[in-house]
């Protein structure tokens, strides 16, 4: 008698199989799914200049540690009451600033993360053209109870196991292939039954030969997702320079406010001494004039004061807003060092303007996209005409079966069958292709058109940013002359007023004029810097390090190809 296996081996593996994934913990997955990932996107980022490795950790970064910066031991007198908020604050500098940024900033994890979730879709997608196994299998016990005869019971019961392996494979011809091996038994454990079963090995390949035919419209899923990703680097790599500039934008600005406050302090102080000095002359002299005078400067004072006290509302808030975007606590004390503002140089752009735009059309990554993006638009245009064609496949089938009077689940090579034959559609209602088509057409025109639209809105940029710069440059030297003659007249103003030959208006127009000269030396020479910076981001030639900052070196970056 050939011997009973009510377990089939297949449904004890893939009983084995289940319990093992099920054990898998989530840092197991993370690992697994991390390798591939970032291997993917290690290997296009070297195909992207400037894209750098920033993307290849998605981790949470750890808390903020600021012990390892330096302290401000100053107290400022221009903060007024408001000076707590420096003292023995941790000082950051802009390198610092954009290593806190790039690191902590929450739009900027959201845009690394988008990278990583676009190469993570890739890997399933690339899965479909690399064989896929499946397992299923099922174990199922019954028993049954009927009268027989009189006062007499029968118990029948049944044990049915069933199990199936198989594994699948899309080809980049757009052929299926498919092998599955399936048992079946089922065994009367009561009942004086026996056992029988039934088991199969198959083998399937269906090949497209019309529609769906060939590499461009089988791959086209692997083709589109696997330039996607490229994509998405080539936009990281461009926000990045974006990311910078801004960074830097608002912590220049948050200087440029302190400066602010710190002007009208002065200049409220000047006043304020001003006061003091025509008040007791004032004394010694009642005529109206002279009271009048001291009104006028009492009154300007006021103004000067109220500046002041809106100018480290300001600041603060800038300040905050600052913390809020490099991922530091708004509770976090902290001073911006003012060694960025004093290296500031004023830095001619090198070239011309025409070597400008040919260098941005080289290296812009966004521009890149686009043109790539017409290639896509173009190739889904032949996939449509190719779907519209009859569709047609070969079908070939195998299977070996087993005897189905034996009970030992041996396949028997010689209990085969074999079929071949084709499949055959005429897709007779082409008003869908037809659609798809035109469709595709138009998009590709789009395409086009957004390309070009995009060409000329960069040419313009970096027009506007090469005037913007020279417009930097002369307001930067204005202002440096400015700052001569309000010196100059502010100095014979006080020397007339303290002979008691000068008047009130003319004092305050001289100290307002101080002021504002002393604002515009300060927001020209930043401007001046940040018009450059974002002449760089936009023809592409701002090279991005990994603690986000940049390096003004134009060959760092060169051209597709190159």
């Amino acid at each position: 008698m050939p011997k009973h296996r009510p377990f089939q081996p297949a449904v004890a593996l893939l009983t084995l199989l289940a319990l093992g994934l099920s054990a898998c913990s989530t840092g197991f997955y993370k690992k697994w799914a991390d390798k591939e990932t970032f291997g993917i996107l290690r290997k296009k980022a070297s195909k992207v200049p400037n894209s750098g490795d920033a993307f290849l950790n998605i981790s949470p970064p750890p808390p903020v540690r600021m012990e390892e910066l330096r302290k401000s031991m100053k107290k400022e007198e221009f903060l007024g009451d408001r000076s707590f908020v420096e003292e023995n604050a941790r000082v950051v500098s802009l390198a610092e600033a954009l290593n806190f940024a790039v690191h902590r900033n929450r739009t900027y994890l959201t845009q690394k993360e988008a990278v990583y979730q676009a190469a993570l879709g890739l890997t399933l997608t690339r899965q479909q053209f690399s064989p896929i196994f499946a397992g299923s299998g099922s174990a199922t016990k019954s028993s049954t109870v009927s009268l027989s005869g009189v006062n007499s019971l029968v118990r029948t019961s049944t044990q049915t196991t069933t199990g199936s392996l198989g594994v699948s494979a899309l080809t980049r011809t757009g052929a299926q292939l498919a092998t599955n091996l399936t048992s079946n038994f089922v065994r009367y454990l009561t009942g004086g039954g026996r056992g029988n079963g039934l088991s199969q090995l198959g083998l399937s390949l269906t090949q497209p030969l019309l529609s769906g035919a060939g590499y461009l419209s089988a791959s086209e899923a692997l083709t589109q997702n696997e330039r996607s990703v490229l994509y998405a680097i080539r936009t990281f790599a461009q926000y990045r320079k974006s990311f910078a500039v801004d960074i830097a934008t608002q912590y220049f600005g948050v200087i440029q406010l302190r400066e602010t406050a710190r002007n009208a302090y002065l200049a409220f102080k000047a006043f304020d001494f001003v006061v003091a000095r025509e008040t007791a002359m004032q004394k010694e002299n009642a005529a109206n004039s002279t009271k009048s005078s001291v009104f006028r400067l009492v009154q300007s004072r006021i103004v000067f004061e109220r500046s002041w006290i809106s100018a480290i509302r300001d600041y603060e808030q800038a300040l905050d807003d600052l913390k809020v975007n490099l991922g530091l606590p708004v509770t976090e004390r902290i001073v911006l060092d003012y060694k960025d503002k004093d290296a500031l140089q004023i830095i001619e752009s090198p070239g011309t303007l025409d070597e400008a735009i040919t260098v941005m059309l080289n290296s812009r990554l966004d521009l890149l996209n686009l043109r790539d993006q017409v290639e896509d638009a173009s190739r889904k245009v032949l996939i449509a005409k190719q779907q519209a064609l009859p569709s047609v496949n070969a079908l070939v089938n195998y299977s070996v079966l087993d005897n189905p009077n034996r009970t030992d689940y041996a396949l028997l090579p010689g209990n085969r069958n074999l079929s071949m034959g084709l499949n055959t559609d005429l897709n007779l209602n082409q008003k869908p292709e037809r659609n798809i088509l035109r469709s595709a057409i138009i998009t590709e025109q789009q395409a086009r058109r957004a390309q070009d639209l995009a060409e000329e809105n960069a040419r313009s940029d970096v027009r506007t940013g090469w005037r913007d710069l020279q417009l930097a440059r002369k307001q930067y030297e204005l202002a440096k002359i400015g700052m001569d003659i309000s010196t100059q007249r502010l100095e014979v103003e006080e020397a007339f007023n303290a002979e008691g030959i000068g008047t009130a208006i003319n004092l305050v127009d001289a100290q307002r004029d101080m002021n504002t000269t002393r604002n515009l030396m300060v927001s020209t020479t930043i401007n001046h810097t940040l018009v450059r910076l974002r002449l760089w981001r936009d023809m592409g030639v701002l090279f991005i390090e990994k603690d986000g900052g940049w390096v003004d070196v134009l060959n760092k970056e060169k051209p597709k190809g190159e």
